[in-house]
């Protein structure tokens, strides 16, 4: 072999030495918690990783020293060694001595430079990144080799390190920030590994912990409440033309929530029992602001079906029953009484939807959130928008959004066609 072919090749396994210890800092800072956990249960060289990645300045300035040292020699030994000997072929092109040694000396570097980022850099990290937790496993051991003989050189770095750090008012034993809820449900919804399906209930119990049990329950217009006064023999016959198998029973007005009745309860009584009132169990009570999860742990724990959702006030703002929320973690429940109406129905011109729609579902469906404000449905923000008790045909404009009443249950807004501003309704 030709002294100038070995001097190449000492120069490209230089290089590749250097891709080896980049390749290594990209495997070690890729690794998840959860990986690293599992690789220390695993012992061995699982061990060492976990003592590598948690002491960062120890194995990053293992790290860097690798990488410094080997870009150092294939730059200076191709500069001295390289140069040199193709600045004859370059005289003999006709450039004098000087330029021709300049000229390869400056071609060297250029070429040295390049498999340096390409060899040396980018593909090792790319491949450390798709094989995070293999290269890791290769690495360690001689990583924690090279750290604890290079321990005075590694430590003098990792206290001037930790002196920049701190004139720079940041704090050197913090470690990376974790991976916020917003970040995690971007990485789920690209997940291929995982299927659409469950991509999407996923998403849905990482967004749940944001919601309010106002945000789920079924308002008290909705509500079929029993007055508890109301005589046994009247009860029966009445529940019969209902569709639900609880009650909540109320006293003096609906405000008045005294607990709920079982349709069982009403399946041959005591004949002591007169009333509803003597048939009443208790019900669990919650605040608007009560988050979903914290409503699922209580009724869970209550062995609780039905709950009583209370405003600032001490009124009734609603019910929500253990349905409610289950639904809100795998998705819709239909049962033999539950009325199959769309939420959303196509139209030539936009989408007819629920006035019912709370603010998840409003950000589900039409891809934004309802403006702050004393509402949590659709119709309730087309009623504040109006100012007034809606009539079918009122419209509101949201941003480029035009909003147009279709149908009222009572005073309540029933349906909303909505459509771009531009486009002519269909109604």
């Amino acid at each position: 072999m030709s002294e100038l072919a070995l001097n190449v090749v000492l120069v490209l396994l230089f290089v590749l030495l250097g891709g080896v210890f980049a390749a290594s800092e990209m495997a070690l800072v890729s690794l998840r918690e959860s990986q690293v956990r599992q690789l220390a249960e695993r012992g061995g060289a699982g061990a060492k990783v976990a003592k590598l990645t948690s002491d960062s300045n120890r194995f990053l300035s293992a790290v860097q020293v690798g990488v410094t040292l080997a870009g150092f020699f294939s730059a200076s030994f191709g500069a001295a060694q390289i140069a040199p000997m193709l600045s004859p072929v370059l005289q003999g092109w006709g450039l004098s001595s000087g330029v021709a040694y300049g000229a390869a000396f400056v071609a060297t570097t250029v070429v040295i430079s390049y498999l340096s980022l390409v060899f040396g850099e980018l593909v090792p990290k790319r491949l450390a990144m798709q094989s995070a937790e293999r290269f890791s496993l290769a690495a360690a051991t001689p990583l924690d080799w090279i750290a604890t003989v290079m321990r005075p050189v590694i430590w003098l770095l990792g206290a001037s390190v930790n002196v920049v750090m701190r004139l720079l008012g940041r704090d050197p034993s913090e470690q990376k920030e974790q991976m916020g809820t917003e970040e995690l449900r971007s990485l789920v919804a690209r997940h291929e590994a995982l299927g659409v399906e469950e991509r999407d209930m996923v998403v849905d119990l990482l967004s749940v912990g944001d919601r309010t049990v106002q945000e789920i329950m079924t308002p008290r217009t909705e509500v079929e409440f029993l007055d508890a006064a109301l005589p046994i023999d009247e009860a029966q016959p009445l529940v019969r033309t209902l569709e639900h198998s609880r009650y909540p029973v109320c006293g003096v007005n609906n405000d008045d929530v005294l607990g709920f009745i079982h349709v069982r309860d009403l399946i041959h009584p005591d004949a002591s029992v007169r009333t509803v009132r003597d048939l009443v169990r208790e019900i669990e009570f919650f605040p608007t602001g009560t988050r979903v999860l914290s409503v699922l742990t209580e009724m869970r724990k209550n062995h609780a079906h039905l709950a009583v959702v209370v405003d600032e006030y001490g009124g009734t703002d609603g019910i929500v029953t253990l349905e409610d929320v289950v639904e809100e973690f795998v998705g819709e429940i239909q049962d033999e009484y539950d009325r199959e109406e769309p939420e959303v129905v196509a139209q030539g011109t936009g989408e007819d939807v629920s006035g019912l729609l709370g603010r998840a579902e409003v950000a589900k469906l039409l891809g934004r959130d309802l403006p702050e404000g004393p509402y949590d449905t659709l119709g309730g923000f087309v009623m504040a928008g109006l100012g007034r008790v809606p009539e079918v045909g009122d419209s509101v404009t949201w941003d480029d959004l035009v909003l147009t009443v279709t149908a009222l249950d009572g005073r309540r807004v029933d349906r909303v066609e909505v459509r771009h501003a531009g486009v002519t309704s269909s109604s």
